[in-house]
């Protein structure tokens, strides 16, 4: 009876996340291009893997920004950051999306035992 409350912190802590940062000012001062008014975005979505290979738990890409997760899938694919990118231009009005980069990373904790792992996107969006 008393692991019960361990278990459940400890899949807790290895539950994803999905997230979608904006940034349309620096410091107070809008951020413009000509009449085209500018929006950053960062979007991150992490899962935890058991063995590099078994899925804890991951972001729910549906609900970014939410306490959400997928527990025993891994959601941690480009093509879901790529559709949380169009969702949020669709959310902005924008039309366009320039300097698109993505990125993987890999943090492996106890040797090969708890590996979590994040894909990274960033855009500037146009309207």
């Amino acid at each position: 009876m008393t692991m019960r409350p361990l278990l459940l912190a400890m899949l807790a802590a290895c539950t994803g996340c999905a997230t979608i940062k904006t940034a349309s000012s620096f410091h107070g001062v809008s951020i413009e291009h000509g009449d085209s008014p500018i929006e950053t975005v960062e979007i991150e979505n992490s899962g935890w893997l058991l063995f590099k290979f078994i899925p804890l738990g991951s972001g729910n890409p549906d609900l970014p920004n939410r306490a959400s997760c997928r527990l025993f899938r891994n959601t941690v694919t480009l093509q879901n950051n790529i559709d949380m990118l169009m969702k949020e231009m669709d959310r902005v009005g924008a039309t366009k999306a320039a300097t698109i980069a993505s990125r993987k990373t890999d943090e492996t904790i106890f040797i090969i035992f708890l590996t979590r792992h994040a894909y990274h996107t960033s855009a500037v969006l146009l309207e």
